[in-house]
């Protein structure tokens, strides 16, 4: 994860942020979607965080390839539905003497 590579040459920069500032700073600029996850689980260390952080990305990308989605700037699109076929009332009086089904003609 490039985040946690480059969040830890800048880290070694700043010599007095308490642990805990760090962890604060570095969930803070993770994904969106990573980073609420981590900060359900409260790392207590700035390493679990990066381990949290890089479980949650090996999760979404698992389920990026195991899924019949399109994803598109990290959001679900979903496929578009056939609409529904409004029948005139002569035509559900038809369905109807059939004994067919309004919405697929089936019995």
């Amino acid at each position: 994860m490039e985040h946690i590579e480059e969040f830890q040459k800048l880290n070694i920069r700043v010599k007095f942020f308490l642990e805990e500032h760090r962890i604060d700073v570095f969930i803070g600029t993770l994904k969106e979607n990573i980073q609420h996850d981590v900060r359900l689980w409260e790392p207590d260390s700035l390493e679990k965080a990066f381990r949290l952080a890089r479980k949650m990305e090996s999760k979404i990308m698992a389920t990026k390839k195991h899924t019949s989605h399109n994803y598109k700037d990290g959001s679900v699109v979903t496929p578009s539905l056939p609409q529904p076929i409004r029948l005139t009332p002569q035509q559900l009086e038809e369905e109807r003497a059939k004994g067919l089904c309004y919405s697929c003609d089936s019995k």
